[in-house]
């Protein structure tokens, strides 16, 4: 289907430990093949060759070189398993307390996870405060914050080394990391746990969102930043819709980034224009998937800033709704 190419090259997208079989007819175009395969933890490029006569396929080794780790606040980048990701959000999440003072304005965007499970304590009813579950927890200080108030708090996360380090600093109640200065240059970061926290409350668990399985009745959900970052967003909503108990809430936290590495377009809940032409409005779609079975109780904007470097943040906008399920 290649046609008369001359050479051709495909990119996979595959998660990390799987197993990728493919086939190709190359007996009539190409000479050179390249083969790009994405992980979450970096890209590993293969490079083949196309044997005409026989329409064979064969890989040759490639040259080792070292491939640079993409900062998390390069969107569309899926490095959440790596140590950079980890330093990254240990910072955002313990760390990054308060801005330089060019960065002033911004001073409202700081401990945004906390942030978000304040809001959740702060809307949970008192009879509904036994169960809670941080879905997309990474390194785990909305999870801290929610045993708060919540009795039993389980943070479950897709990454496996976001979870390891939320497990490490929950056992060690600190944790040293590094982060950016200026190109190689970077800079020993200590953090604590803040004070008032019973650890004990918490679990870490690795998990898919999209496929939670059996977690019984929850009085609290909160999925902060995550429903544009997942393969099927329905599904999580559908979960949720099932999962939390009546009086419950939902704190459901989005800057609606869509982007085609994490969802196929189709899967989309906005951003995208429909069969008239006419937007697609995510935070509408999400009401019109939700409002049978919750009210929404409160709805604002939220910001959020990820350090880079000393010179380089990300500043976002999030829409935070908090929902509460109906009897």
């Amino acid at each position: 289907f290649f046609g008369s190419a001359s050479s051709v090259e495909l990119r996979i997208y595959a998660k990390l430990h799987t197993s990728i079989l493919f086939c190709l007819d190359t007996s009539s175009f190409a000479r050179e093949v390249t083969l790009h395969i994405y992980t979450y933890t970096k890209m590993a490029t293969t490079k083949g060759s196309a044997i005409c006569s026989s329409g064979c396929f064969s890989f040759l080794q490639p040259k080792k070189t070292s491939v640079a780790v993409r900062s998390t606040t390069a969107s569309g980048s899926m490095v959440y398993e790596s140590s950079r990701a980890v330093e990254e959000y240990l910072h955002f999440h313990y760390g990054l307390r308060e801005v330089p003072k060019g960065l002033s304005f911004a001073s409202s965007a700081v401990e945004f996870p906390a942030r978000m499970a304040w809001i959740a304590n702060k809307y949970s009813k008192e009879d509904r405060r036994e169960l809670a579950y941080d879905i997309g927890c990474a390194v785990g200080r909305g999870s801290f914050e929610l045993a708060r108030t919540f009795k039993k708090v389980v943070g479950i996360d897709f990454s496996n080394a976001f979870v390891d380090a939320a497990k490490k600093f929950q056992k060690e109640g600190s944790a040293s990391y590094s982060i950016m200065d200026e190109g190689l240059v970077k800079m020993k970061k200590t953090v604590e746990l803040p004070e008032g926290m019973d650890v004990n409350r918490v679990e870490f668990r690795q998990g898919d969102a999209c496929a939670l399985g059996d977690i019984g009745l929850v009085d609290c959900m909160t999925a902060v930043n995550l429903l544009c970052r997942l393969p099927e967003p329905i599904a999580f909503l559908e979960k949720a819709i099932q999962s939390i108990r009546p009086g419950g809430i939902l704190v459901l936290v989005s800057p609606y980034s869509w982007l085609d590495e994490y969802t196929a377009q189709d899967k989309w809940l906005g951003g995208k224009y429909d069969a008239a032409g006419q937007p697609i409005s995510s935070e509408n779609q999400v009401k019109a998937i939700l409002t049978p079975f919750f009210d929404l109780v409160e709805q604002h904007d939220e910001p959020f800033l990820i350090r880079e470097h000393s010179r380089k943040f990300q500043l976002g906008m999030s829409d935070c709704c908090v929902w509460r399920r109906r009897d």
